[in-house]
C-alpha cells in the first residue's frame, strides 16, 4: 500500500514539474494567433516563399489572381519532386475547381482530385472530402454510408495531425455526431492542438481576430471605419498620449480594424512613452522582452517595466515579475520579487499577472503550493479571456488537480483554446476579406471551420447559403447568385446546406440560428429526416416485417433502419418550439437582443392567431411586451401597433353574437338618442354645405356682374 502511495506521489511530482516548466512564462494580453495558416489559403507571404510554386499559387489566389494561381498549381503538379508534393498541388487545384476560381466550378472534378490526393495520404484532401461527404447528400445514396465516409476521411486526416480534422473529431466525439459520444476521446483530439497553441503565447503577441456575424446589420457590427481610424491617428500625432497608446496597442495586437504592424505599434507607443505614459512603457517593455519588431533585449525591457511599475501599472508589474523569475545578465533571479510583482499585477486586474501568479501557486515556486489558489487565479484570468489560463484549467480538470475531475468542462475549455489558434484565425481573416466579393471562397473557409465546431463559422456558412450568395457544392455547377437569380434546385440545395449548419450552430446556443430554424419550419423550407418507407410490400419485404405479440404486422416505416431526407413540410409546432427556445434564452451579448426579441414577437404572433398552439391572446400580449423589454433600443413602433391591434382583437372577441348584440342595441334608449344625434349632425352638415355653396354661387355672380359693368364703362 505504501509503495503504491509513493509511486502515485512520484508521478504527481513529475506532473507538477512538467506543468511548472510549461506554464510559467510571460504571456501576452488576451488575443488570438498570428495570421499564419497550416494549409493553402491560410498561409502568409513568408510561408509562401518557402513553399515555392505551391505557396506562390496560394498567395496569388488570396490576392484574387485566380488565373495565375491555376497556372502555378498546374506547374507545381508538373514539377512536383515527390508524391506528397504532387498531392498537395492537386488538392490546391481541387479547391480552385470547387470554388470556381480561375476555372469553371466543377464538383465532380474537384472530388476526383481530392480522392487522388487522399489516396496517397494528403491530409488537406482527406479533410476536404470529409467536409463534402458530411455536408452534401446525393439522392439515392445512403445517408449513413455518406456519414461513415465523412468520419473515415476526417479520422484519416486527424491521424496525420491536421488541426482542423483533430478539432472536427473532437467536436464529433463531444456531441456524438456520427461517432460514439466519448468525452475522453474528444479530449485526446483537442489537447494536441491546444498544447501547440498555448505554447505560441510564450513566444510573442499573436494577432487578435474579431468574430463577425454576417447576419447582423452593418450598423450593429462593432467595427471601426477608416475615417474614424484616420481621425484617431491625427489626434495621436497631435500629442494626445492616451490615444497614441491606444493606437499603439491596437497595432501591436491587430484588433479593431488595425492590422498587426509592429513598426507602427512601436512608433505610437514611443510617442506616448516619451510623455511617461505607463501603459505605453509597459507595452514597449513587452516588445523588447519578446523581440517583437526589434531585437530581444531583456535589460532594455527591464528599464521600461521599472518605469511602468513605478506608476503602479499592472502590465509593468507583470513584466518585472517575469524578469525576476527568469533572471538576466543584469538582474539575478529572485522568486520572492517575482511573486510580489505577479501579485501586484494580478490585483491590478492584469490577466497575465493572474496567470503567472496561479502558475507559481500551482508549482509551489517561491511560495507555498496551493492548488485552490491556482484554480482561483486561473479562473479569474479565464474570465478576462486569457487563452493559456483556459488550457491550464483544462489540464487541471482533466486530472482532478485542485478541482473536481470534470471531462466536459475540460473539453469545452480545450475547444475554446483551439478556436483561438492560428489555423482558425487565419481562415477567419481570409474569409472576412473575401466577404461578398468572393462568396464561394468565403463559404469554403467557413465550411472548414464549421466542420471543426466553430459556432460563428457555422452560423456564417449557413447565412451565406441561406442568402443565396454561394452555390458551393451544388452538383450542377457554379451558378452564382451574383451573376443571375438562382434556380429552385440551387435554392433548395443552398437551404439544405444552410439548415445543417444552422442546426449545428443552434446546438451550441446561437439565438440567431435557433430563430432561423423556426422560420424554416414555419415556411416549410429545408429537409426533414425520416426512416425510409416506400409504401410497397413485396414478398422479400414481408419476410423482414416485424410481427407484434398481438399478431399485427408493422409497416416498413417502423422496422426500416434506412434514413432518407424529404422536403420539410410546414410545421407550426416545430416552429413554435424553436421560437420558444429562442425567446427563453438569456441575453449574454448585445448582438443577441434583436434575435431574442424577434423570437418573443414570433411566439406572440403564433399565440395570437392559434398557429401550432391553442389561441391565447393574453399569452400573446405577454410575449409582445417581452419583445419590447428585451430590445428597448430596437424598433418599437411595429410592436406598439401590434399591441394596439391585439387590444382591438381582444375587444372584438369579447363581443356577444351579432343577433344578441343588435337586440341589445335596439332595446337601449341611449342607442336611439345617439342615432338621433348622429342624424341631426348629418342634417346640419348637409345644410351647412348647402349654405356654403349658395354663398359661393352669389359671390361668383356678383363678381361676374361687376366685371361686365366695368367693360361697358370702357366702351363708352
Amino acid at each position: 500500500m505504501m509503495l503504491r502511495l509513493l509511486t502515485i506521489c512520484l508521478v504527481g511530482l513529475c506532473l507538477l514539474y512538467a506543468v511548472k516548466v510549461g506554464l510559467v512564462f510571460v504571456s501576452a494580453p488576451p488575443g488570438s494567433e498570428p495570421d499564419v495558416g497550416d494549409d493553402g489559403v491560410a498561409n502568409s507571404a513568408g510561408a509562401a516563399a518557402k513553399l515555392g510554386l505551391l505557396g506562390t499559387g496560394y498567395t496569388a489566389w488570396r490576392n484574387g489572381e485566380d488565373a495565375k494561381a491555376v497556372e502555378l498549381f498546374k506547374q507545381c503538379m508538373a514539377e512536383a519532386a515527390d508524391a506528397s508534393q504532387l498531392a498537395a498541388c492537386r488538392t490546391a487545384l481541387g479547391e480552385m475547381s470547387l470554388t470556381g476560381s480561375g476555372v469553371p466550378a466543377n464538383l465532380s472534378e474537384a472530388t476526383a482530385l481530392f480522392e487522388q490526393s487522399a489516396e496517397v495520404g494528403d491530409p488537406d484532401a482527406q479533410f476536404n472530402l470529409g467536409i463534402m461527404y458530411a455536408a452534401t447528400h446525393v439522392p439515392g445514396d445512403d445517408l449513413q454510408h455518406r456519414e461513415a465516409l465523412a468520419v473515415l476521411h476526417l479520422y484519416a486526416a486527424s491521424t496525420a495531425g491536421h488541426p482542423g480534422a483533430l478539432m472536427a473529431m473532437g467536436y464529433r466525439h463531444l456531441h456524438g455526431y456520427g461517432v460514439p459520444q466519448a468525452c475522453a476521446t474528444a479530449a485526446l483530439n483537442y489537447i494536441d492542438v491546444a498544447k501547440r497553441i498555448a505554447s505560441v503565447y510564450s513566444e510573442g503577441m499573436p494577432q487578435a481576430v474579431e468574430l463577425i456575424r454576417l447576419n447582423l446589420n452593418q450598423k450593429d457590427r462593432k467595427t471601426i471605419s477608416s475615417s474614424e481610424m484616420n481621425l484617431f491617428v491625427q489626434i495621436a500625432t497631435s500629442g494626445d498620449t492616451t490615444v497614441a497608446a491606444a493606437i499603439g496597442k491596437r497595432y501591436l495586437l491587430g484588433i479593431e480594424g488595425f492590422k498587426q504592424d509592429y513598426g507602427k505599434a512601436k512608433h505610437y507607443l514611443r510617442l506616448a512613452a516619451s510623455r511617461n505614459h505607463a501603459g505605453a512603457l509597459a507595452l514597449l517593455g513587452y516588445m523588447h522582452c519578446l523581440g517583437l519588431g526589434m531585437a530581444q533585449n531583456l535589460d532594455t525591457a527591464y528599464s521600461y517595466f521599472v518605469s511602468a511599475a513605478t506608476q503602479n501599472d499592472p502590465l509593468g508589474h507583470n513584466g518585472l515579475g517575469f524578469i525576476y523569475f527568469t533572471g538576466t545578465s543584469a538582474q539575478a533571479r529572485n522568486l520572492r520579487l517575482a511573486f510580489r510583482h505577479f501579485n501586484e499585477s494580478a490585483f491590478g486586474g492584469s490577466s497575465d499577472g493572474m496567470f503567472n501568479l496561479a502558475s507559481m501557486y500551482l508549482t509551489g515556486t517561491g511560495i507555498e503550493q496551493s492548488f485552490n489558489k491556482a484554480v482561483l487565479f486561473y479562473t479569474q484570468a479565464l474570465d478576462r479571456g486569457h487563452t493559456p489560463a483556459a488550457y491550464a484549467l483544462a489540464v487541471m480538470h482533466l486530472n482532478g488537480i485542485g478541482t473536481i475531475r470534470d471531462c466536459d468542462i475540460a473539453v469545452n475549455l480545450l475547444k475554446k483554446v483551439c478556436e483561438r489558434g492560428e489555423w482558425v484565425s487565419s481562415k477567419l481573416v481570409d474569409a472576412y476579406d473575401y466577404g461578398e466579393r468572393q462568396p464561394d471562397k468565403a463559404a469554403l473557409l467557413f465550411l472548414k471551420l464549421a466542420e471543426a465546431g466553430h459556432e460563428v463559422a457555422q452560423m456564417n456558412a449557413a447565412h451565406i447559403f441561406d442568402a443565396g450568395q454561394s452555390s458551393l457544392l451544388f452538383p450542377g455547377g457554379g451558378e452564382s447568385a451574383l451573376d443571375q437569380a438562382p434556380s429552385d434546385d440551387v435554392r433548395h440545395h443552398s437551404r439544405t446546406l444552410a439548415q445543417r449548419y444552422y442546426e449545428l450552430s443552434a446546438e451550441q446556443g446561437s439565438a440567431s440560428s435557433e430563430l432561423r430554424l423556426g422560420d424554416y419550419a414555419y415556411n416549410g423550407w429545408g429537409v426533414s429526416a425520416a426512416f425510409k418507407d416506400d409504401g410497397t410490400v413485396s414478398e422479400a419485404v414481408l419476410d423482414e416485417l416485424t410481427t407484434t405479440e398481438d399478431g399485427l404486422t408493422l409497416p416498413t416505416l417502423y422496422t426500416s433502419s434506412e434514413v432518407e431526407l424529404k422536403a420539410q413540410p410546414v410545421d407550426y409546432e416545430a416552429a413554435i418550439a424553436r421560437y420558444r427556445k429562442t425567446a427563453d434564452m438569456t441575453v449574454t451579448g448585445e448582438w443577441m437582443q434583436g434575435f431574442v426579441a424577434r423570437g418573443s414577437f414570433n411566439l406572440g404572433f403564433m399565440y395570437q392567431f392559434g398557429l401550432g398552439v391553442a389561441q391565447d391572446l393574453q399569452t400573446a400580449k405577454q410575449h409582445y411586451q417581452r419583445c419590447r423589454e428585451v430590445d428597448p433600443s430596437g424598433l418599437q413602433v411595429p410592436v406598439t401597433l401590434v399591441l394596439l391591434a391585439l387590444g382591438a382583437h381582444m375587444t372584438f372577441l369579447r363581443l356577444p353574437p351579432w343577433p344578441v348584440l343588435l337586440e341589445r342595441i335596439f332595446s337601449d334608449v341611449r342607442a336611439h338618442i345617439l342615432v338621433l344625434h348622429l342624424a341631426a349632425i348629418a342634417a346640419l352638415l348637409l345644410l351647412g354645405r348647402r349654405f356654403v355653396r349658395e354663398r359661393q354661387s352669389r359671390a361668383r355672380r356678383s363678381t361676374s356682374e361687376g366685371a361686365s359693368a366695368g367693360g361697358e364703362g370702357r366702351d363708352r
